[in-house]
């Protein structure tokens, strides 16, 4: 999305005020999926549907999840929830009574509150008062003055929220925490790099049906490579057809279930793959688990193979999402030799 040179210098000098103001700074606190959310109940329910039109990924588990969980707080609490991963203060009513506007008051450069025009009511800044940490301000006049310039910035304001899950969620997931037995065996075995964080084990390595099967438990998820010659499926039916078959060949203890089935193209690093999501459970109705998956197909024409890579999570009554996006990231690791 493109950002005029107004909304930079705006988020430049947010930034800049706020860094000469904090010297000694901690990694910045609070789980990766979640943001806080500081505004005063005069305004949480339109601040609330206006955040929920830019934070409205959601995976079903079957139940929808979302990727973010918005918490929120009164303003008064800033000082205790300054440093959180991802924090948002806001307000609309311009009333000299709303603690939320008073914070901003005392957070942003006059100049920035008087600002007029959609480009001003929202700023950003990254690393304010804590390492790796996102702080948004929004200091709207009206409810339609907010939705205007959300709608402008949406794809922005996401794209940094997920820059930020990725920075985060790659240090914990592979800086010094590597299982490099298992990389090596998948490398040295199928001339696949991948990284692989430790508490990973191999469920099956099978050269004989180009199949590697990973697994962790606690919760329990499972990431899967099979690889075929040739160009196996072009158009959504066949593609479709291919990755509902998929897990009874492979796994066998489970299938996909039609319910919120669906596949799209997407990009996955430099190929145009087919991205299907949806709901698994288990053949044996005895047993009855379930849970989310995502799978990718995608055809590599260096070596004239088709990959499916498929990550399934298991983890009933608890968060299912974030471990979904983990696994997507562990496989975009992923490359294969010539």
């Amino acid at each position: 999305m493109k950002i005029t040179s107004k909304i930079a210098s705006t988020i430049l000098l947010f930034t800049t005020v706020f860094f000469k103001s904090c010297e000694k700074k901690r990694e910045a606190l609070g789980a990766d999926n979640e943001i806080r959310v500081l505004c005063s109940d005069l305004d949480k329910d339109k601040i609330k549907k206006s955040l929920s039109y830019i934070f409205n990924d959601t995976i079903y588990t079957p139940q929808a999840e979302p990727y973010y969980y918005l918490k929120f707080t009164e303003p008064e609490t800033y000082k205790d929830l300054m440093r959180q991963n991802n924090l948002i203060i806001a307000a609309i009513n311009q009333d000299d009574g709303n603690s939320g506007l008073q914070l901003i008051k005392k957070l942003l450069p006059e100049k920035q509150i008087l600002g007029n025009g959609s480009n001003d009511l929202i700023f950003f800044g990254r690393d304010i008062n804590a390492f790796n940490q996102t702080l948004m301000i929004i200091n709207a006049h009206s409810e339609d003055e907010l939705r205007a310039s959300i709608k402008e910035k949406t794809d922005w304001i996401r794209k940094q929220y997920q820059d930020q899950f990725l920075l985060r969620q790659e240090r914990f997931l592979f800086k010094d925490n590597r299982n490099d037995k298992i990389e090596k065996e998948i490398k040295d075995d199928h001339g696949i790099d991948i990284k692989i964080p430790w508490g990973w084990e191999i469920i099956l390595n099978s050269s004989d049906s180009n199949f590697v099967w990973i697994g962790r438990e606690y919760p329990f998820q499972w990431i899967s490579i099979s690889w075929t010659k040739g160009l196996l499926a072009e158009d959504e039916v066949s593609v479709g057809s291919y990755m509902w078959e998929w897990p009874k060949k492979y796994y066998g203890t489970i299938k996909f279930n039609d319910y919120k089935f669906h596949t799209r193209k997407k990009k996955f690093k430099n190929h145009i793959a087919w991205r299907a999501e949806g709901v698994w459970e288990t053949v044996n109705k005895d047993e009855a688990k379930g849970g989310p998956f995502r799978s990718y197909l995608f055809y590599n024409e260096i070596n004239n193979l088709t990959y499916h890579l498929n990550m399934i999570v298991f983890n009933p009554g608890k968060d299912k999402s974030i471990y979904i996006r983990q696994m997507d990231m562990i496989l975009k690791t992923l490359k294969v030799s010539k």
